[in-house]
């Protein structure tokens, strides 16, 4: 990266790897975008590098710049941050060239030091001279920006060019790019995020022709502050071993971000740290997660009482943060699943024992498991038996991440956090995160091939958590020292006041052309779906499968553009295991069903995900001639079995965008028993509430929905009355009394959701290799155990039934099919349309000033619109629906998580009813038509 200043007009210019940025101050208040007319206004312009010296702009030498750090505004003068020296400290994840040496895939770089110059004043060009460091540090310190400074070379602030550093291994994937990871970062651990955020919106308006090359440079830098490092752990006789460790330091009480502070009533607390600790291998690459941070109640430290033990006491009662307690775990499962709190209480502490007191009645009412002990820092050190025995259940149930890179499958992954609090302590909770990792790295190895764990590879894991907390403890102490202090500088950090605005006069117009032609490039067709879910029995079958997959003699030119698959039992699991997976059995019907897919028609298949827990399996093929228009593939999974702590039951999702439609696909293992249907009911709560996307997505934020598996749900009869009816095909008779159906209607399990009528004989149980019903000693009664559900507006169902000639198994193959109307957009069109009107736009802007351009861009003779204005609603009425999509973190109209937005409408419901002559979606036009009409005049 390079930097250019220009004195008149005062311009910086960056060039970084043959893409330029000019950043100039507006002189224009109107220049600013959403009415933010009062704000800081940088305009930001490119043009071709040649015209930089005949545009006056004199380059800056004698020093490196590493990035853009964003811009900010402090004191009236606006300030553009670069990072101007960094280190290597970490590389997570890695491989062997073939010539045997290591090549890191992501790599993390510690900033050791920043500069700030400023777009509109030259007071502080002493930063441009080519000075020795220690009179510029001198010059420096005297500038509004010297805290700043300061601060971000503290060398506590981390960034990655490589993958998303907000976000954890699981969460973020292995494979993703950019706009993925913008799309779905963690803001609450990227700590310019005021900085940058402008910059990236740049990005998201610019052509598909220039986002490339912008993406080449190094404009775009989201720094996250904390500690990392990676060991290297060498073995005579085994391959490379390297450790990392990444911990997060959360700005989500951006007032108190290092206070001794309760919780706010968002939800957030201070001092939040989410620890990581990554292990990779030639063969795995794992990873666990724990949380820390303050007791989330209405606490303060008792006044005059600092340097006498500091004292709290509770400032309110439990029902007055109640609220904001559930806040705060609502965000943290919808992150990390289940969360357990571990509170370590200082002995013979009476203030802290009150603390602990009320922890527990408001984690109770949460229903949040939580354990209070009183151990101190020598139990933790020589005694981690008595903190292992407590936390056993929770290491079970949350499992770990781990992914084979030898078969490219998931071994396991973690479905719940320990949540650990400590008052006024960093060592205590990073001596609990040591243990805890320690043992969870043991008990995963022991289930792993090739993954012993050594005494050498204990040590270095030692080391780093000492080296962690060094780190930290520092950290929070230079801090907490001089709170009032960084308490201002976080202010400048974080206030939407020194925030700048980034005015892009061309790319701001190009978005808003390309939205009234949104007809020209979007279209609708329908997509053909195929679902399916057999419960195997833990067999694998060489035997033909064709019966289920093209059911209905259907013709090689029939087959569906979308299958997806679940299975059930394909292992038998025990409780009590740390991983998840035998990988034979995905891979078995993986390649099975791809072959048999491939050999039946034109059509050829891509194995585009596949998701295991336990003997739970979903896979997911598109026709290749759709896989292009298929785009954020991501999947989570929940353990239910055992009471969590067991993956023989649960559920496994997918979920993708194809083209602008989002699709939500579950496989799910219900709880077995005739009698148990209240625990089947719980499964799907457990479900519903646990499954989690990027974003904080949830099954209900998709516009399809597929959800099917093995729901064991039974038929309420005795077993001769139903053997009777199934031979007579009254299938009516015994819906009547199937327990799922009667949980739909009474709204209980899966509410809204769609099933086809059933004309097919129950699916279970069956003596394997025959057609005929249980005649075991438990004579179990014929059941529709295995269902298919739909839900959605576009979604069409054309078949439902079952392939009853497949008889391994006790169970038969259930299959539906479907069609979905989808909006595409034609993105190649898309991208010529926006690179035509870029090249006459940038023709007709060359070498005019600001004003000019202002001027001319805000011309409504500047281009013939090709397409009549744009349409109110967008693509989703275009595709059918008959309100707008669920809430997601871009676009709300739901308040918080899952929870309704309610208001007070002033109508005497005795007098007035809503309009029947309005259309049902209140977001279209109602022609006039008012919201109340009175009784009796309709």
């Amino acid at each position: 990266m390079k930097l250019f200043l220009r004195k008149e007009p005062r311009s910086l210019a960056l060039l970084s790897n043959g893409y330029l940025l000019i950043f100039e101050k507006s002189r224009l208040p109107h220049f600013a975008q959403d009415g933010k007319s009062n704000q800081p206004t940088a305009v930001v312009v490119s043009m071709p590098e040649d015209q930089l010296s005949a545009q006056g702009f004199n380059e800056i030498t004698g020093r490196v710049f590493n990035g853009l750090l964003g811009l900010i505004s402090v004191n009236n003068n606006l300030f553009v941050g670069l990072i101007t020296n960094v280190q290597k400290v970490a590389y997570p994840r890695w491989k062997l060239t073939n010539a045997g040496e290591r090549e890191d895939i992501e790599s993390i770089y510690q900033i050791l030091n920043v500069d700030f110059f400023c777009l509109n004043s030259e007071l502080f060009d002493s930063g441009f001279s080519e000075v020795p460091e220690q009179s510029h540090e001198r010059s420096s310190s005297e500038h509004s920006y010297a805290d700043l400074k300061k601060l971000f070379s503290d060398g506590s602030f981390y960034y990655s060019r490589d993958f998303d550093l907000s976000n954890i291994l699981q969460e973020r994937g292995l494979t993703n790019g950019l706009d993925y990871a913008i799309d779905n970062q963690d803001q609450s651990f990227i700590w310019n995020s005021n900085m940058i955020n402008e910059v990236v919106q740049l990005r998201n308006r610019m052509t598909a022709l220039e986002r490339p090359l912008f993406d080449g440079g190094l404009f775009l830098t989201f720094v996250m502050r904390g500690f990392c490092k990676t060991t290297l752990v060498t073995e005579v006789t085994s391959s490379p071993l390297t450790l990392t460790i990444i911990s997060r330091i959360s700005t989500e009480n951006k007032d108190n971000i290092f206070d001794l502070q309760g919780i706010d009533k968002q939800g957030h607390v201070s001092g939040f740290i989410e620890t990581e600790i990554i292990f990779s291998s030639l063969r795995y690459v794992f990873a666990y997660v724990q949380t820390r941070g303050n007791v989330p109640l209405s606490w303060e430290v008792t006044e005059g009482q600092i340097l006498h033990g500091k004292k709290i006491k509770l400032m309110e009662d439990p029902a007055y943060f109640q609220a904001a307690f559930d806040k705060h775990f609502d965000t943290m499962a919808s992150k990390y699943g289940v969360v357990s709190v571990l509170n370590l209480v200082k002995p013979k502490s009476e203030s802290q024992e009150v603390l602990s007191n009320t922890y527990r009645i408001c984690a109770d009412k949460k229903n949040v498991r939580i354990i209070n002990v009183e151990y101190g820092s020598d139990i933790l050190t020589k005694q981690t038996h008595k903190l292992i025995y407590l936390l056993k259940q929770d290491i079970y149930e949350f499992g770990a991440f781990v992914y084979d890179n030898q078969k490219g499958i998931y071994a396991g992954k973690q479905t719940g956090c320990l949540r650990i609090s400590a008052f006024d302590s960093i060592e205590r909770p990073n001596l609990v995160e040591r243990c805890v990792s320690k043992e969870v790295i043991e008990l995963t190895a022991s289930e792993l091939s090739d993954a012993e764990i050594s005494g050498s590879f204990i040590g270095a894991h030692d080391k780093l958590w000492a080296e962690n907390y060094f780190w930290l403890n520092r950290l929070f102490s230079d801090n907490f020292k001089n709170l009032n202090k960084y308490k201002r500088v976080y202010w400048k950090l974080f206030s939407s006041s020194c925030r700048v605005c980034l005015y892009d006069p061309l790319h701001a117009h190009i978005s808003k052309l390309m939205r009234k032609m949104r007809k020209e490039f979007t279209y609708q067709k329908n997509i053909s779906i195929f679902a399916g879910t057999f419960n195997v029995n833990g067999k694998t079958q060489e035997g033909d499968i064709s019966e289920w997959l093209f059911p209905g003699g259907t013709g090689p030119d029939q087959l569906a553009d979308v299958y997806v698959l679940g299975f059930e039992e394909v292992v038998e699991l025990s409780p009590g295991q740390m991983l998840s997976t035998d990988p034979y059995a995905k891979q078995f019907w993986e390649k099975k069903i791809i072959e048999t897919l491939n050999s039946a028609g034109n059509k050829r298949y891509m194995h585009a995900w596949g998701g295991q827990l336990g003997g739970v399996l979903l896979v997911l093929f598109i026709s290749e001639s759709e896989y292009s228009k298929v785009k954020h593939l991501e999947g989570d999974v929940k353990k239910t079995g055992f009471g969590g702590m067991s993956s023989n039951k649960g559920a496994v999702a997918v979920r993708f965008t194809y083209s602008t439609t989002k699709f939500c696909i579950l496989v799910s293992h219900l709880a077995a028993g005739l009698e148990n249907v209240e625990q089947r009911h719980h499964d799907y709560k457990t479900i519903v509430k646990n499954i989690r996307f990027a974003g904080d997505l949830s099954i209900k934020d998709h516009d399809v929905i597929i959800w099917m598996g093995d729901f064991n749900y039974r038929i309420s009869l005795p077993n001769d009355e139903v053997r009777k009816r199934v031979r007579n095909s009254e299938y009516g008779k015994l819906f009547e009394k199937d327990q799922l159906n009667q949980q739909m209607i009474a709204g209980e399990s899966f509410p809204y959701y769609n099933e086809m009528e059933i004309n097919f004989p129950p699916t279970y149980k069956f003596d394997p290799g025959t057609k005929t019903y249980d005649t075991s000693e438990k004579m179990r009664i014929p059941a529709w155990t295995d269902r298919i559900l739909s839900r959605g507006e576009s979604l069409r169902q054309q078949s439902y039934g079952a392939a009853e000639n497949i008889i391994f198994s006790d169970h038969r193959p259930v299959y539906a099919t479907f069609n979905s109307l989808v909006t595409v957009v034609d993105e190649q069109l898309k991208a010529k349309l926006t690179t035509e009107i870029y090249e006459r736009l940038t023709e007709q802007l060359a070498d005019l000033t600001d004003e000019e351009r202002y001027a001319v861009l805000n011309s409504s003779n500047l281009l013939v619109e090709k397409s009549e204005s744009e349409d109110p609603m967008g693509p989703e009425i275009r595709r059918g629906r008959k309100l707008p999509p669920p809430s997601s973190t871009t676009r709300k109209w739901w308040i918080g998580t899952s929870k309704q937005v309610k208001i007070v409408l002033d109508v005497d419901p005795d007098k007035y009813v809503i309009n029947p002559s309005r259309p049902i979606n209140p977001f279209v036009d109602a022609n006039g038509e008012v919201l109340f009409v009175q009784r009796g005049s309709t």
